[in-house]
């Protein structure tokens, strides 16, 4: 996630967390963020409070990232506290989209609780006081935190880290569904609330999410500047089975979600599902069939190090397919009269961030978004996709 903007604005999804169906429904969401002075005072206050003070200041949204800023915040002039100060700055855009999506969504379920608690009879004092506490609640559940009582004791342990590694929110997400289902069999609580978070969760957030990192919406037409009536036969088909690959990958991210928030035999059956999908991909291109690929997904049962394995191959593959542009290039920086990075900074980035956790490979990746976007060649829509910090093999 270092510095990464596309993180940063899908972070804003989890803004709808407050909603519910009593006293913040859409309809008295809506007429409390109508009510704009209110609702900026209740924002600023929110985003001021001790509370996200702390959490930007700790990095709570995900184990790892906390444990940067344990380290970081020691005062010593370690590499490893120097590297950990360069990290803990890098997740700064995805910190603040993390304070913002809570505290544009706590501010209408904050005042329409308070109205809530006045109406019941209580002071004014008492009321934001309760209020406050109900919305801290409702945030320490739904969004990612680093809280040792919301992390699950498998997730501190050995195996935990290793597995589980920026698992927090799908994690949680599983057991708010595991605790509603079981409330709806025992017939605790309002079964619609309990109904419609499960169908929250389950499946139209982690669709949402699912369909905006793969970056479905680049299916929209008029996203890219082809006609389907321009295309040849041939094309067409072309463009059909990227279209339909990108569907199967949102979806099989959406299971993966659900699998791998369920525990560790759902990290192992999600694997193994991916693994089996990789090996049929493969044998079906014949000899061309790659199975490095196959094997890089048996890694993934480790997010962190699947990525480094990917990274590591990604380099090989470039080194190996890219030779006459490495001889033509070389280390050079621009092409055209743009930024335009050669092929061996690829390879370097890979490399260092695989070898040493320096993500020199993110910033190498997000120059080349930010000279993208800046690509007169792409159409409007690609290049607002580009600045966001999509990438662009995603968009085609």
């Amino acid at each position: 996630m270092f510095f990464n903007r596309r993180s940063a604005l899908l972070q804003m999804l989890s803004t709808v967390n407050f909603i519910n169906y009593t006293d913040n429904n859409p309809v008295k969401a809506a007429a409390a963020f109508a009510n704009q002075k209110q609702y900026w005072k209740d924002f600023a206050m929110i985003f001021n409070s001790d509370k996200l003070k702390e959490r930007r200041g700790g990095l709570q949204q995900d184990v790892s990232s906390d444990e940067i800023a344990s380290i970081a915040n020691k005062n010593n002039r370690s590499p490893q506290a120097l590297l950990a100060r360069l990290l803990k700055l890098g997740f700064t855009p995805t910190q603040i989209a993390d304070s913002m999506a809570i505290a544009s969504g706590g501010a209408t379920f904050y005042r329409n609780r308070v109205n809530t608690y006045l109406k019941q009879g209580m002071d004014q004092a008492a009321a934001e006081k309760q209020a406050f506490l109900d919305f801290s609640k409702i945030s320490d559940e739904t969004q990612q935190s680093s809280d040792p009582a919301l992390v699950s004791q498998i997730q501190r342990s050995v195996l935990g880290r290793i597995v589980f590694a920026f698992q927090n929110t799908p994690m949680q997400m599983t057991r708010l569904m595991k605790k509603d289902a079981l409330d709806l069999i025992n017939g605790r609580g309002d079964w619609r609330v309990k109904v419609a978070r499960i169908a929250y969760y389950g499946a139209i957030q982690n669709a949402i999410f699912s369909s905006l990192q793969s970056a479905l919406f680049a299916l929209i037409p008029g996203f890219d500047d082809e006609d389907d009536e321009d295309l040849t036969e041939e094309e067409l088909i072309k463009r059909n089975t990227q279209e339909e690959g990108k569907i199967a990958r949102a979806l099989n991210s959406m299971l993966d979600t659900l699998l791998r928030g369920s525990g560790v035999y759902g990290a192992i059956l999600a694997a193994s599902k991916n693994v089996i999908k990789e090996y049929n991909k493969q044998e079906k291109k014949g000899f061309l069939g790659d199975h490095s690929y196959t094997i890089l997904s048996l890694f993934d049962i480790s997010p962190p190090i699947g990525s480094k394995a990917r990274k590591i191959n990604t380099a090989i593959k470039t080194r190996t397919f890219e030779k006459d542009a490495i001889a033509e290039r070389g280390w050079a920086v621009t092409a055209e009269g743009r930024l335009n990075l050669g092929p061996n900074w690829s390879i370097l980035g890979n490399v260092v961030s695989a070898t040493t956790n320096v993500p020199l490979d993110r910033v190498i990746a997000e120059l080349t978004s930010v000279a993208e976007a800046f690509n007169a060649k792409n159409t409007a829509w690609q290049r607002v996709a580009l600045g966001a910090g999509w990438k662009t093999w995603m968009l085609v």
